[in-house]
């Protein structure tokens, strides 16, 4: 007996990207416009300051924006599209003083749908699903009462009201585009 399955509907394809200033994260977004497609929206530029897991391998003064870019795609797709991210991020990256690679920027992608931001990542846990060998997701906010909401895991940055306004005008406009194409919204 044949299996019917349906695919999954279509998500925005977002990247998080978080580089040594404002500037660096506009010029990373750029490059990755030419990579995944043009940009569709984009949040504030913030200063990111919750962490300091990164500064030992990118320096002080790290800044973060989230990018929304090309076509919504089918939500199979983000395994390649983390592959893709982890090759933007290896092409910028600098050699250290050990002669280790540094990165000077870094991307998650994720995908918004109307339910959730699910982002990609190379760290297992136990609320990550493996999607592809080294590669887990995780659902990181989940659309409820009006509002993308966090999670325990949920890391601080992606709980700011800024971001969470920027995932509403995108999950706002993702309907727009699906109301077009005449889907059921």
């Amino acid at each position: 007996m044949p299996l019917d399955l349906k695919p999954g509907e279509p998500a925005a394809f977002l990247c998080a990207v978080l580089a040594r200033g404002a500037d660096a994260v506009d010029e990373a977004v750029a490059a990755l416009a030419a990579r995944f497609g043009e940009v569709r929206a984009r949040s504030p530029v913030w200063a990111f300051d919750m962490s300091g897991y990164y500064e030992a391998e990118m320096g002080p003064g790290l800044a973060k924006g989230l990018v929304w870019l090309g076509d919504p795609v089918d939500p199979e797709r983000l395994a390649g599209r983390k592959r893709q991210s982890l090759a933007f991020e290896r092409e910028r990256a600098v050699e250290g003083a050990g002669g280790d690679l540094r990165r000077t920027v870094n991307v998650d992608p994720g995908l918004l749908s109307e339910e959730s931001l699910v982002l990609a990542t190379t760290k297992a846990s136990g609320h990550r699903v493996a999607i592809a060998t080294g590669l887990w997701a995780e659902v990181t906010l989940r659309f409820e009462r009006g509002e993308y909401r966090p999670l325990p895991w949920t890391y601080p940055d992606y709980r700011q009201p800024e971001v969470g306004e920027f995932l509403l005008e995108v999950r706002r406009r993702l309907r727009e585009l699906r109301r077009a194409r005449g889907a059921a919204p």
